[in-house]
């Protein structure tokens, strides 16, 4: 049981593990491409959207969606502000055109500070835990 704990291997090994944790739960997707308003804009007007999800949040609508000629994965973002003109814009863009599919989500409520502090702090202190624990092995295996 010594020769496991002082083995390299196994330090090596839970580093691994826990690197894997972090990179399964930060695998976030990133966009293909940034779109400012005006990109988007003549692209939706000259039919190159074949998909659209818009994202209202505070004063700002985000929209992804995906182009002509992007595979499943690949997406644009851009955001657009939330006025009657911009709205009047997009839907008379989207009318004219044949879009597969349109996915609007309202806006969410804001979580509460404490839920964002819980998330973002139990993770160090789930290491630090492991670490003491790790820390507490070695001074035991030592005497």
């Amino acid at each position: 049981m010594k020769r496991i704990f002082r083995s390299k291997v196994f330090y090596l090994l839970i580093f691994l593990v826990t690197f894997g944790i972090v990179l399964v739960f930060n695998n976030d997707k990133e966009p293909t491409e940034q779109l400012t308003e005006d990109e988007f804009f003549t692209t939706l007007e000259d039919g190159k959207v074949t998909f659209l999800e818009v994202e209202q949040q505070n004063s700002v609508y985000e929209i992804s969606g995906r182009l002509v000629g992007y595979e499943k994965d690949q997406y644009f973002i851009a955001s657009v502000p939330n006025s009657e003109i911009w709205q009047d814009r997009m839907n008379h863009a989207i009318r004219g055109h044949d879009i597969e599919k349109i996915e609007f989500t309202p806006e969410d409520k804001e979580t509460s500070g404490w839920v964002t502090l819980l998330t973002t702090t139990i993770p160090f202190v789930i290491i630090f835990i492991l670490f003491l624990v790790l820390l507490l092995f070695r001074v035991v295996i030592k005497r």
